[in-house]
């Protein structure tokens, strides 16, 4: 068993149950009443940009593992969550630094930024580029907080998943705007692939 904190992010693509019945709340218990070790804080939220995506992040203090003891409450929950989406739910598992990323869920608007990082980019160089663009949102008005990390339960490319704390959509474009800002975000930009980019209100499960 791994003990790095981490946080999974559940992705559900929504259908018309999802509004209409309880089946997501109900699923959302069943996690918080069922005897996983190590589970602590739970979020939600739709996406601003795209209501139809619900998120759900859930903090673990380590990796979470399934036993005999959580199988039937595993299928009740996903017997909740298949009722309720049009697709097969995404489930990353992301270790962030800092953990838990509390001030990021506790602001009004949590941006989240998912990338693939480029085989060719050099970790070690872009985790310090990372860490920059992060570090000239704190001073800036309206940043609650940051946190980034890797999915570590990707088989594919290296993902690294950003979070940033605002107090409004309008904050994040105004910073987007400053020098500081240009300058940390080429480097990124530089060194991904692709980048999906969206804002989530969320609030305690």
């Amino acid at each position: 068993m791994s003990n790095t904190p981490v946080t999974e992010i559940v992705t559900l693509t929504s259908n018309d149950a999802m509004k209409t019945t309880s089946n997501f709340q109900e699923a959302v218990k069943l996690l918080r009443q069922s005897n996983f070790e190590g589970l602590k804080q739970m979020y939600w939220g739709d996406r601003v940009q795209e209501p139809g995506i619900r998120q759900w992040f859930i903090n673990w203090d380590y990796r979470p593992q399934r036993s005999e003891s959580t199988a039937a409450t595993m299928a009740q929950i996903k017997e909740k969550l298949n009722a309720v989406i049009d697709s097969p739910v995404t489930r990353r598992l992301v270790a962030f630094n800092p953990f838990p990323p509390t001030k990021c869920f506790a602001a009004p608007f949590t941006e989240l930024i998912i990338s693939t990082v480029k085989p060719e980019t050099n970790l070690n160089k872009f985790n310090k580029i990372v860490d920059k663009s992060l570090e000239v949102c704190h001073d800036f008005k309206g940043c609650y907080g940051t946190a980034w990390g890797y999915v570590v339960n990707a088989e594919g490319p290296n993902e690294i998943v950003l979070l940033v704390g605002w107090e409004s959509p309008e904050h994040h474009v105004a910073f987007m705007q400053t020098e500081p800002a240009r300058v940390t975000t080429a480097p990124y930009v530089e060194g991904v692939e692709t980048s999906t980019v969206f804002y989530v209100q969320a609030q305690d499960a």
